[in-house]
């Protein structure tokens, strides 16, 4: 239920109660104009492109032999030339299909480079196919101020970052570099769907890079091991982003920030929580590589989190109350790189800390009469459950016995986050809240 389609439902209350009048409720419901987005049309032309663009290089690819080389080039050039002039005739009475279409034509300008590098035989450095199409389709961002071909551009930063494969300082310096450019627009445009696109590509490039470092310059094997780890610190940064004073009136920013940060932590945790995570991670600490590494991302993160809790408020009990599940995060990562704990009693302790860490979220949306994040707590719980069934029961249990018990915990499971789902609900309610309000 939208905020408005509730504000509706409750003004028709108080009028039958007598509050109000219904002149009003009509003054009070229209401070809040309905959003006439139709969100099904552009998610509709999305898929249309994505569907085309994808069976234009299809065709491409299966009929290529059969053309001459001057309908090749003209295979290329036509339909680009094409799509940009049809999303600039239908700019302003079809804004919908004017963006759709220009995101074929930038589709279309990356399979052009590749058909062109085969026509004339180029061979080059793969990756730099990724970069030149992102150069291509970054101006086009930019220029007409589109959010679809700058989330095609962040998508294709993180591709080229990890078909490039390298550790090198100037392959981190450009990337950043181009990240930034990618976060400003974001943030200039207002759009919600670039910041996503673009805060989980960063993470792709991040764990790429940090991997790459480990593995390449530390010659540690094990380095894809520690992917959680980078997830954990990432997914605290995100939250805290969501606290932050820059994204304090931009829209959903703080939520787009927030819903991430905790998906990337409960993620992380149950990966964490595997018996390879632990045997690995006392190997870094063995070995010692990247370890101060790690220390500068902890530090930088705690930097971010004071910050940002500080700006709301400085009150102890009240940073605590707010920010208690993260303020926990922080206190693993610190514990897990200052004690050198043993394998079996880290495995324990970080499977016993991802059942308090859904607790505390499940705690922390009830009190601020999240549903969103209520939900996404109970899911992490009762995934958490399962996998733990699965642990203790697979090898001991025959397995006719092991999937039947599965299935009742599943259904049970269910259940219950139903049943805890409508009560929490019920009691916001009640109580004169929204379900959907966002935490903040």
């Amino acid at each position: 239920m939208s905020r408005l389609s509730w504000l509706l439902r409750e003004t028709k209350s108080w009028v039958r109660s007598g509050i109000i009048t219904a002149d009003q409720a009509d003054q009070i419901t229209g401070l809040y104009p309905a959003d006439n987005k139709n969100r099904l049309i552009p998610v509709l032309l999305l898929l249309g492109a994505i569907l085309l663009g994808t069976g234009i290089i299809l065709f491409f690819a299966a009929n290529w032999q059969l053309i001459p080389k001057w309908g090749k080039i003209s295979l290329v050039v036509v339909p680009l030339a094409l799509f940009h002039l049809a999303a600039l005739v239908t700019h302003a009475n079809y804004p919908f299909l004017s963006r759709t279409l220009t995101l074929l034509g930038c589709i279309m300008f990356g399979s052009g480079i590749w058909l062109i590098a085969q026509i004339f035989h180029i061979n080059a450095h793969f990756p730099n196919g990724m970069l030149f199409w992102l150069l291509g389709v970054l101006p086009v961002a930019v220029l007409l101020r589109e959010e679809l071909p700058l989330g095609l551009s962040a998508l294709l930063l993180a591709s080229w970052a990890l078909a490039e494969h390298s550790s090198s300082p100037l392959i981190i310096f450009v990337a950043m570099m181009l990240f930034g450019g990618v976060f400003y627009l974001a943030y200039n445009l207002r759009s919600s769907f670039v910041l996503a696109v673009t805060l989980i590509s960063a993470a792709i490039f991040a764990n790429t890079e940090i991997y790459l470092i480990l593995a390449d310059n530390y010659r540690f094997n094990e380095a894809g091991s520690l992917i959680p780890f980078v997830l954990l610190l990432l997914g605290s940064a995100y939250v805290y982003m969501s606290k932050h004073p820059i994204n304090e009136h931009i829209g959903d920013f703080p939520l787009i920030y927030k819903f991430l940060g905790v998906t990337l932590t409960g993620a992380a945790l149950f990966i964490m929580s595997l018996e390879f995570f632990a045997h690995d991670f006392v190997k870094l600490r063995q070995s010692g590589a990247g370890y101060v590494l790690f220390w500068v991302l902890y530090i930088a993160v705690a930097f971010l989190g004071a910050y940002a809790i500080s700006r709301r408020s400085t009150d102890i009990k009240e940073v605590l109350k707010e920010n208690y599940a993260w303020l926990a995060v922080d206190a693993l990562i610190f514990i897990l790189l200052l004690i050198p704990l043993k394998e079996m009693t880290l495995m324990v302790g970080l499977n016993l800390f991802m059942f308090i860490w859904a607790l505390l979220i499940i705690i922390s949306a009830y009190q601020k009469q999240s549903s969103l994040f209520f939900i996404l707590g109970m899911f992490a719980f009762n995934l958490y459950v399962l996998l733990e069934y699965f642990n203790f029961f697979w090898q001991s249990l025959p397995k006719s016995l092991f999937f039947i018990a599965g299935g009742i915990v599943l259904v049970l499971c269910g259940a219950l986050m139903e049943r805890q789902r409508r009560k929490a609900v019920l009691a916001w309610q009640k109580r004169g809240g929204t379900s959907f309000e966002e935490e903040l």
